[in-house]
């Protein structure tokens, strides 16, 4: 158990780092050009661990094809990387980072869509994490930057592609599936690039170290660790440290990037930190997704629940 907390350490630590590497070639090279290398080098790290790791059989038969149920993870996958890695021309990486965090409090709320049950500990974790990212964005100035306006939206898709992988992974193997997603990701990313800024030799000259760093650490290492780690951890103690990426992400921009946050930046990122906490926490009181606005109490641990 202590062996899977420190891998899943180890991989909010990787998650958080790419942050900075992001934020460091963010004008060097083109954000779809950049996408989609690294996720291409990620479908390519593990490949290999598709034949070394004999995963369980799924538990449901497929409503589809793997081919289509990896690359709509794929496209999801596409449009918040994308959409993150244009609001990083314009932000801090600490900052994109926590903002990003906000699918974990969002995926409860989009859950009462698909049959799930939502605590009452993460309804109160999603209000509080709300205004945190309100005081997180919202500038002296009545408006909000563009940079975070990219940020927030992307932040939808990474919910729905999670909750695509919580349907699929039941239908399908984990590292097969995860391979088709990162190539459907990897190559939307380069043809879309093709048609809007093509991408030079130089751009991938000058970028190599984070493509690296962020095609064969953060995707295809960062999602082993993930899946090795929550094998013997609790999926809430799980989601608590991986959260840790956006701690580690703001660290390290301080001492690498000397990025800062301002006083009114810094109580919005206690109150969404308060918030991701809170929504992880367990609750004896429930959210029925067929009876709206009713309050039940949770008999049995069998029902789908957040």
């Amino acid at each position: 158990m202590f062996l899977s907390r420190c891998i899943l350490l180890l991989t909010a630590f990787i998650w958080g780092s790419t942050f900075i590497a992001q934020r460091m070639i963010a004008d060097s090279i083109s954000p779809l050009g950049y996408n989609g290398i690294r996720f291409l080098l990620g479908a390519i790290t593990i490949l290999p661990l598709i034949y070394k790791f004999k995963s369980k059989p799924p538990q449901h038969k497929p409503s589809c094809s793997l081919l289509l149920a990896g690359s709509l993870c794929g496209f999801m996958l596409f449009a918040g990387a994308t959409l993150q890695q244009y609001a990083l021309a314009f932000t801090t990486a600490g900052k994109a980072a926590f903002l990003t965090s906000l699918y974990i409090v969002l995926v409860p709320i989009a859950g009462l869509l698909f049959g799930h049950r939502l605590k009452l500990t993460s309804l109160c974790g999603v209000m509080v994490a709300l205004i945190g990212a309100t005081l997180l964005t919202w500038q002296s100035d009545p408006y909000i930057a563009i940079g975070d306006v990219e940020l927030l939206i992307s932040t939808l898709f990474w919910v729905a592609h999670i909750l695509l992988l919580n349907k699929f992974t039941q239908e399908f193997k984990p590292f097969p599936l995860a391979f088709v997603q990162f190539m459907s990701c990897g190559l939307f990313s380069l043809l879309l690039g093709e048609l809007i800024n093509p991408l030079t030799y130089e751009q991938i000259l000058n970028a190599c170290i984070p493509i690296l760093w962020g095609g064969v650490l953060s995707v295809g290492i960062g999602f082993t660790g993930q899946l090795l780690g929550q094998q013997q951890v609790p999926p809430t103690e799980a989601s608590l440290i991986m959260s840790g990426e956006m701690v580690f992400a703001t660290i390290l921009g301080y001492l690498y990037l000397h990025e800062s946050l301002s006083m009114q930046e810094l109580y919005g990122v206690i109150l969404l930190s308060i918030g991701i906490i809170l929504a992880q926490l367990p609750s004896p009181y429930s959210i029925s997704p067929l009876v709206h606005k009713k309050l039940t109490h949770t008999v049995t641990n069998n029902q789908s629940e957040y």
